[in-house]
This record gives structure tokens, sequence and C-alpha cells, in this order.
């Protein structure tokens, strides 16, 4: 099974399935669930591998798959197929087609309340803590990642690199985005194209981050899919 170092990592031709594609442009990524009635959904080829694909030849199909009830983040959608992007128990994802119809949505839930946001999310080599702000209905967010952190080697010669973002911003329903400026907090828009910028998207148990690449060192990304390991 290839795993890829996490979402938004590589520009998909079109017809290839990378990720969930980027937040904060039209809908967005949503939850879906594997439904019962297979055994295995497996995954399905891109354009890219395999002329044809995706499709129902059975040379199209992937040996990794995915069992009933199994919570995938959705985004793309060709005829017939959807891009799915699964999430395994160490952090490591997983993207690929499957058939549309394998697929259902989750029940409807309420929009997300503070409790849903505060936490210690993690992912490889990546946090992020959220808390209350210190003005009323703000998050206050901060995170840590690095680059080269589980490489031993990379950790002997002292080549890991480091990054950090930090904001207070409101959340407008399941969408929160900042701009770290030199003086504090700023819109999502503004400040320079160099500050570092932040969009998180909470789709419980899962949130989603993704920067600008300007919030560290080399290689350094909150981008990401992260669970919840702290209230």
């Amino acid at each position: 099974m290839a795993w890829l170092a996490g979402p938004g990592a590589a520009l998909a031709a079109e017809g290839d399935c990378v990720d969930y594609g980027p937040l904060g442009a039209g809908a967005g990524p949503r939850l879906g669930t594997i439904k019962s009635g297979e055994a295995r959904v497996p995954f399905v080829k891109g354009t890219s591998t395999r002329k044809g694909c995706p499709g129902p030849d059975p040379a199209c199909r992937e040996k990794a798959f995915l069992v009933p009830g199994n919570l995938v983040i959705l985004g793309n959608t060709l005829p017939g197929f959807v891009c799915a992007t699964y999430v395994g128990k160490t952090g490591a994802v997983r993207a690929g087609w499957v058939p549309e119809t394998a697929v259902v949505p989750p029940p409807t839930s309420a929009a997300p309340s503070v409790t849903d946001w505060t936490g210690t999310w993690t992912a490889p080599e990546q946090t992020v803590v959220i808390r209350p702000g210190k003005a009323p209905g703000t998050l206050g967010v901060k995170g840590d990642a690095t680059f080269g952190a589980l490489d031993p080697d990379r950790v002997r010669r002292g080549a890991v690199n480091i990054g950090e973002v930090a904001g207070e911003t409101a959340p407008t329903g399941a969408d929160l985005a900042f701009t770290m400026g030199d003086k504090g907090t700023l819109p999502y828009s503004a400040g320079d194209p160099s500050d570092c910028r932040l969009r998180l998207k909470l789709l419980p148990p899962f949130l989603l981050a993704e920067d600008n690449a300007a919030c560290g060192g080399m290689n350094v990304t909150f981008t990401n899919v992260y669970r919840r390991t702290k209230p």
C-alpha cells in the first residue's frame, strides 16, 4: 500500500486523485463512510497510472482497499468515482478513487461548538493546540511542526527544520483561517505574501490544516490531517 506524506503534497494531473483538495474553495472536503455490502472496496488507479482509469476495468483496481465502516474524507469527483482519503491509525494518509456507489454520507451534524474545536491535535511531525481565545467567540491556535524529526540520520546531524504558527480569531462554522502578522493575528487575505497563513477545517474526528509553505524552515508544513489526542 502506497502512503502519501500528507495531503496537498503533490500536484495531480486531471483524472488523478492525490488528496481531498484545497481548503476554502467551494464546498470543500466532506466526510463519507464505506457502506456495507462488499467485503472490500479497492482503490482505483488514476489517469497517470493507467490509460482509461479510473474506470470499471479490473486492471484499474489497486491492491490497496477499504472495508465497510471505514471513514474517508471525500474530494473531487469524476463520473462514477469520488476521490477518497483514508487516515491510518499512525496518521499515514492514503488517497485514491473509489466508486461513488460505495460511499454514503454520515448523518448530518450540528454546527461545531467551541468544545468541538478545543484540544491537542496531532499528525506525524505536527501538533496544533486550540483553546478558547481571550475575546468571546474566538479560538487561540498554536502549532509546532518539524521536517526530519522522524529521520534518525537528520536528527543525528542536527538537520531537523522547525516551524510554528500562532493566532487568535473566530471560526466561521467549521472553518477557521488567519495570517500570522508581525504585530498579531490578521485576516487570512491581509499581510505580506511571505507571512504565514493557515486554514483549518473541522471534520470530526479530523481537523484538516493547510498552510502557504511560509510557516517554518525548508519543507516544514502544517498541511495534514490531524486527530485529537488530548481534550
